[in-house]
């Protein structure tokens, strides 16, 4: 599954303010999700923002863009050295964690019956960040 993230309709207009604003915009959509209490629950946007932040983390640290959309590679090739510098790979890991266990994501996924192959590549992800 090539980047199922970067499918959501919101998350083409997060990519253009992770264009402009790199780091802070990865940053903001961790927060957002990484600061709402553990029994929230994770609208779709927020979810999707963060995952496609998520992905941008993994990407910068492993150098695989393979899951990007091909539009994003220079910009993630601009702002790479600052994302790692900024040691984001645990609050990614964090949200991510949280996006599995309760999100409107996950419920559509499961909604659609692609339940375990959207749990799947986002443990992909999760591995990444990881490793």
């Amino acid at each position: 599954m090539t980047g199922g993230t970067f499918e959501h309709d919101d998350v083409s207009d997060w990519l253009v303010s992770f264009e402009t604003d790199g780091v802070a915009a990865i940053e903001a959509a961790l927060t957002t999700v990484n600061e709402m209490d553990k029994e929230d629950f994770i609208e779709s946007s927020d979810a999707a923002f963060a995952l496609a932040a998520s992905e941008l983390v993994a990407a910068a640290r492993d150098e695989d863009m393979g899951r990007l959309p091909k539009s994003i590679h220079g910009a993630l090739e601009g702002h790479e050295d600052a994302i790692n510098a900024a040691k984001l790979t645990s609050a990614a890991r964090k949200a991510v964690q949280r996006i599995l266990r309760n999100s409107e994501l996950k419920d559509q996924a499961e909604e659609e019956g692609e339940g375990e192959e959207w749990a799947e590549d986002v443990s992909e992800l999760l591995e990444r960040l990881r490793g």
